[in-house]
């Protein structure tokens, strides 16, 4: 019985490790593939996506689990490697001045690869796409530089239908007040400079942000163009302002305990915020920042205790007094789902995601708990602000309406300051679908982002098959609109203006319950940024 006791211990040992997860506790880890010969070999080249020039001195590695192969390109932008382990590998391509991470993997080096005995693999070819850099000086209005502000590329992408600045990169000025943002794609940026630690001892301090080609308030119009490897220079010069107190108590805490505060730039268009650390002593707080809008933040945390506080400030050319941030541990809202079915029996209600989407963003979606028969939930932990609901039912359902005190959640953002409840989300299974095909221009089947649209709101987004045919199921009854893209993830669809000006190609639809629709799209192309 020991020897046999052995022999499966050996054997286990051989297909696995075992270490200890981030619990401490013993978990199996499998090993990697063992090679069986060690006379493979690989060949390629590496060229910029761009100009299609071949790229020297690319580093190439082929890593296969605990092994790794490595080379670099010649002048003509060839590589080889030859006498590996034949394994499945990974190979990756790496050259300074090309993006490592944020190109599409075919474009940032990464490529799976199997090797087999006997059969060298000829010709993997690999684009590497030219960075975009932001570069250039930080001054004050004397001429003299500025150490340490920090700079901020932003970069404007579509976020749930609208377009905001989010931020990219950055970078920290040195001794001469230079600064360099690399590794961004070609894009429309916004470039922002902000002091970290303003002086707070002197009459005047140094402006703690300014953005070019204007404020981030303006959106897509507030920016400039970055070309595909091209590097711009933008310059600061940043004046001295007279700053005013922010100040106030902070109610709530436990007693003896402290927090951090933050005081927060707050804009639109941008998921982007500056803000100014702060401390509590003896329940008190003083910032001094230039005049501008602010959130005033603190949370505490202590045993999955959470109590959090926001109190917008509007700061002008006077200071400001006696404001209470009064820490709380948020409220409740509680909702219950019914489900109709057309079969008229009751069935039971299945599980799906479901949140509340602050439109703030400094508030968050709280935390959901289900009741065990899933007909009723609470959303703990909300701060005061404005919310949509988001739920996403698996098929045959749909959602017929989803309500808190009679106001529509589901298509508008509503109110929400205090517990409330409950919100009433109905699920039916007689939903109608849409069939369709999709040409192009010139009347040929594509493949393609179909869209449906309602109130300003995405419904649903399925691809059209290769012979341009798409399906849509499970649809609630109602009027939409229907398009179709060649790239739907750049649709501002949540922009009435953005829809007039672009979206002139959508076909009105009315589904059905129970009923299906044929319609026939024609691709329309998004107008790049």
């Amino acid at each position: 019985m020991k020897s046999i006791l052995l022999v499966l211990i050996v054997a286990a040992a051989a297909s696995a490790q075992v270490a200890r997860n981030t619990a401490g506790q013993f978990i199996s880890i499998p090993q990697q593939p063992v090679p069986t010969s060690f006379d493979c070999a690989a060949d390629g080249s590496v060229t910029n996506a761009v100009t299609g020039e071949p790229i020297a001195r690319a580093h190439v590695t082929l890593n296969a689990g605990g092994s790794a192969y490595s080379t670099s390109t010649d002048t003509s932008g060839h590589w080889t490697i030859s006498n590996m382990g034949c394994v499945p590998v990974m190979v990756q391509v790496t050259r300074v001045g090309f993006l490592q991470d944020a190109a599409p993997r075919a474009r940032r080096g990464l490529q799976r690869l199997v090797l087999s005995s006997g059969s060298p693999v000829h010709d993997i070819k690999t684009e590497l796409t030219p960075q975009s850099v932001a570069f250039g000086k930080v001054l004050d209005d004397q001429g003299d530089p500025i150490m340490g502000a920090q700079v901020i590329a932003l970069n404007a992408r579509v976020t749930v239908g609208k377009l905001r600045l989010q931020q990219t990169g950055a970078s920290t000025t040195n001794d001469l007040g230079e600064y360099r943002i690399a590794n961004l794609q070609h894009g429309k940026y916004a470039v922002c400079v902000h002091m970290n630690q303003p002086n707070v001892q002197s009459a005047q301090t140094i402006a703690t942000d300014s953005c070019y080609p204007g404020p981030v308030d303006g959106g897509a119009a507030s920016t400039m163009d970055l070309p595909v490897g091209r590097e711009a220079k933008v310059d600061f010069t940043l004046s001295e302002v007279t700053p005013v107190h922010v100040r106030g108590t902070v109610t709530g805490l436990p007693e003896g305990r402290g927090t951090g505060i933050n005081l927060v730039k707050r804009g639109a268009n941008t998921d982007f915020t500056m803000n100014v650390p702060g401390t509590v002593r003896d329940g008190k707080f003083d910032f001094r920042v230039p005049p501008g809008s602010y959130m005033v933040t603190a949370d505490y945390f202590e045993a999955g205790k959470r109590l959090s506080a926001r109190v917008p400030v509007d700061a002008g050319a006077s200071d400001i007094d006696n404001i209470v941030v009064n820490l709380d541990a948020g409220f409740t809202v509680t909702g219950n789902v019914r489900v109709v079915s057309q079969s008229g029996q009751t069935p039971s209600i299945p599980q799906f995601g479901l949140n509340l989407i602050p439109s703030e963003s400094g508030n968050e979606s709280g935390l959901l708990k289900w009741e065990p028969d899933r007909t009723g939930f609470t959303v703990n932990d909300l701060l005061a602000g404005t919310y949509r609901l988001n739920v996403s039912p698996p098929p045959p359902y749909y959602v017929s309406s989803a309500t808190l005190g009679g106001q529509d959640i589901l298509n508008s953002e509503v109110p929400i300051s205090q517990a409330a409840g409950p919100i009433e989300v109905v699920l039916r299974d007689d939903g109608g679908s849409i069939d369709g095909d999709v040409a192009d221009a010139n009347g040929q089947p594509v493949t393609s982002g179909v869209m449906l649209i309602r109130n300003s709101t995405r419904v649903a987004v399925t691809a059209s098959q290769a012979n341009g045919h798409f399906r849509l199921q499970n649809l609630a009854p109602g009027d939409y609109t229907i398009y179709a893209w060649d790239s739907p993830d750049d649709v501002e669809y949540a922009d009435t203006d953005w829809m007039r000006r672009n979206a002139t190609g959508g076909t009105a639809v009315t589904v059905t319950a129970g009923q299906n629709q044929q319609v026939k799209l024609t691709e329309q192309l998004v107008p790049q940024l």
